[in-house]
């Protein structure tokens, strides 16, 4: 796939701490991987031999299955500057081995993986659009502080919220996850536990029933 020499040149040979002319650059293309990188939270649930669907810039429209054969135990850092302010991010190399024949394929083409991490079946599940990030109050007990509702006017959506004034001993302020509900005809925001993500859908551990 690459030649770098011409005839009469001259090649330096390699030595143990320098590297040597590099003549030409051959590549099996019976054996397609893709080289991809995964953030490093994603990394603690990507296993080998996982599910992937890999799709190539050079040819649109369409996807080729393979599986996870390398995952890389080094990081491959990203981004400039630290000191100043500037934006790091940390991703690992993780190589897919595609299982079908890719036609008129090309070494350096880029492309993009979808890795299949986990699935779940018959469980309860949300659209993704529906969860909502909230700022709620809780007692020293892990239960929610509701927000008094005011009788004066007419009745409407009611939610726990935070206060902007000053928690009581023992309350913590932080953000939730959850959805809203309807029970006896007044909305509420629920707090929900949430598993792994779809494509359109998260999983619900607690908070909900189906």
């Amino acid at each position: 796939t690459r030649r770098n020499i011409q005839e009469g040149e001259t090649a330096v040979i390699g030595t143990m701490n320098n590297a040597g002319t590099v003549l030409l650059t051959l590549a099996d293309m019976q054996v397609i991987q893709a080289e991809v990188e995964v953030d490093e939270t994603n990394i603690p649930a990507v296993q080998r031999g996982q599910l992937a669907q890999v799709t190539i810039d050079a040819i649109p429209d369409r996807t080729f299955k393979g599986h996870v054969s390398e995952i890389g135990n080094s990081p491959i850092q990203t981004g400039t500057g630290t000191a100043a302010g500037g934006s790091q991010a940390t991703n690992f190399k993780v190589v897919v081995v595609i299982d079908e024949p890719v036609p008129d394929v090309r070494p350096g083409f880029t492309c993009t993986a979808d890795i299949t991490t986990g699935t779940r079946a018959q469980v309860p599940a949300v659209p993704i659009p529906a969860v909502a990030v909230r700022e709620l109050v809780f007692d020293a007990n892990g239960q929610i502080v509701k927000a008094p509702r005011d009788e004066r006017r007419k009745p409407r959506a009611i939610e726990p919220v935070a206060s902007a004034q000053e928690l009581q001993p023992g309350q913590t302020r932080k953000e939730t996850e959850g959805v809203y509900i309807v029970r006896g005809g007044t909305v509420e925001f629920v707090p929900i536990r949430i598993g792994i993500a779809g494509e359109r859908y998260f999983e619900v551990l607690s908070g909900l029933k189906a």
